[in-house]
């Protein structure tokens, strides 16, 4: 087993509260965040004084953005009112829990940052570096010298919340071949450029295959707007939404260019075609396979 500490207490149960928060509060540290339509975002600049204890992080950010790691969370980075300590509010960078994740992973620990290190070390147990980790598996985290810990990490807290180790496998598949569907949309849509366009992406894949988007499941399942819907959906549910993206983004791939509304028809026309495979599978089993919930009787 791994060396990582036990998965929190506070990430274990069934606080809502989000982790880039939970982290804030055990540090001590503030963090402002706003919640868009896209999604909970975070004050970047919040984030990088409580992981290094420095105030003027202006040069490190700056040259953080210029590496990999920087030019990948891009899109997930806007611009959003931020009430400064001289009581007047500023238009400030913010970014999503993962770009957060982004930058304490590939930020430098040093004997000035004790808190660097630990806060990266919760944030692994706590699995939110599993993914990262997993596309890049040759890659060493400094500081953590063997990825399967992290992946050791993920399991147990799924675990934890009482998954079995077929569901563990088959949403660890699913988040890959979101990576492709995803990546697919950005190296080959030429005009996709904000977050909107991948949660309408992802509405048109759920439409497709189950004739609801990602808000109405997340209402029938009673899962919270900051949570993610793929953690609490069904295994099979996960299998049919990776065989569409994987398709999807094979066919993007074909065609190389493509503007976004012809992005979008083939998107939907695959999600059709596999979404009465589905059906029919969800009828021969008696249940809706999005929610695992029974069908009702004469459906």
């Amino acid at each position: 087993m791994s060396n990582l500490p036990l998965i929190p207490d506070d990430v274990s149960n069934e606080n809502d509260t989000p982790l880039p928060l939970i982290v804030a509060k055990r540090w001590n540290f503030q963090l402002a965040h706003t919640q868009t339509a896209e999604g909970t975002y975070y004050a970047v600049q919040d984030w990088m004084r409580g992981l290094t204890g420095e105030n003027n992080i202006r040069n490190l950010w700056s040259m953080f953005k210029k590496t990999s790691a920087g030019q990948q969370m891009s899109n997930s980075i806007v611009r959003l009112p931020y009430k400064a300590n001289d009581g007047k509010t500023y238009k400030r960078e913010y970014t999503t829990d993962k770009g957060l994740y982004l930058i304490a992973q590939y930020m430098r620990v040093k004997q000035d940052r004790p808190m660097l290190d630990e806060i990266r070390r919760f944030l692994a147990a706590a699995g939110a570096f599993v993914d990262e980790v997993r596309r890049e598996p040759n890659k060493i985290i400094e500081g953590i010298t063997n990825p399967d810990r992290l992946l050791d990490a993920f399991i147990e807290y799924h675990r934890k919340q009482g998954k079995d180790d077929r569901w563990i496998q088959m949403r660890i598949d699913s988040k890959i071949k979101r990576n492709q569907f995803t990546a697919a949309l950005a190296d080959f849509v030429r005009d996709i450029l904000t977050p909107r366009h991948y949660a309408t992406a992802t509405d048109d894949v759920y439409r497709g295959l189950w004739g609801r988007t990602a808000a109405a499941l997340k209402s029938e399942l009673g899962v919270a707007n900051n949570l993610s819907l793929r953690d609490h959906q069904p295994t099979l549910a996960l299998y049919y939404q990776g065989i569409v993206e994987e398709v999807c983004a094979q066919k993007l791939e074909e065609r190389e260019e493509l503007w976004w509304d012809e992005a979008r028809d083939i998107i939907r026309t695959i999600a059709t075609i596999i979404g009465r495979q589905a059906k029919e599978t969800g009828e021969l089993l008696q249940k809706d396979l999005a929610t695992d919930r029974p069908l009702l009787r004469g459906m």
